[in-house]
């Protein structure tokens, strides 16, 4: 079951997969599989967000997306999620399509420090809804049995 504090945010199926692997349940990947890729017209992320956790549609969203941080912050620790800011904020102010161009992610750097006040706000406001996501805990619905059907 999933955690209902990734609706309409990022992250939700790697935390399935995560606490899954936790609790001791093996996952098996096939490379050789194949699969039809059938891909809805709306719906998801499409309308809901940015494909990319650290890269919000709007400049004055919170940068990450606020369940990256809840999720990293649950299972790893404010430590690697101060971590995670460091290497993951600065590259996201370079435009997606130019994420493999290693010379313009060199620019996220200098650019950080350009938009410096912008940048520690969205972060901030991250952080503050991860706590609060934090503080309310998990949202997993618990499963209740079937009533027997024996007559």
């Amino acid at each position: 079951l999933f955690d209902r504090q990734f609706e309409r945010q990022r992250m939700g199926d790697g935390e399935f997969g995560l606490r899954a692997y936790l609790q001791g349940f093996k996952s098996i990947s096939n490379p050789y599989a194949s699969c039809i890729d059938i891909k809805a017209g709306t719906g998801g992320l499409r309308q809901m967000g940015s494909w990319d956790g650290f890269r919000p549609k709007s400049w004055l969203a919170p940068r990450p997306v606020p369940s990256v941080l809840y999720l990293c912050r649950k299972y790893f620790g404010d430590r690697a999620a101060r971590y995670l800011l460091l290497k993951g904020v600065p590259p996201s102010l370079i435009s997606y399509r130019y994420k493999r161009n290693s010379l313009l992610l060199l620019l996220g750097l200098p650019l950080t420090l350009l938009l410096l006040p912008l940048v520690v706000w969205q972060v901030w406001r991250a952080w503050s809804i991860s706590s609060d996501m934090l503080q309310q805990g998990a949202k997993i619905p618990t499963l209740t049995p079937l009533a027997s059907t024996e007559n």
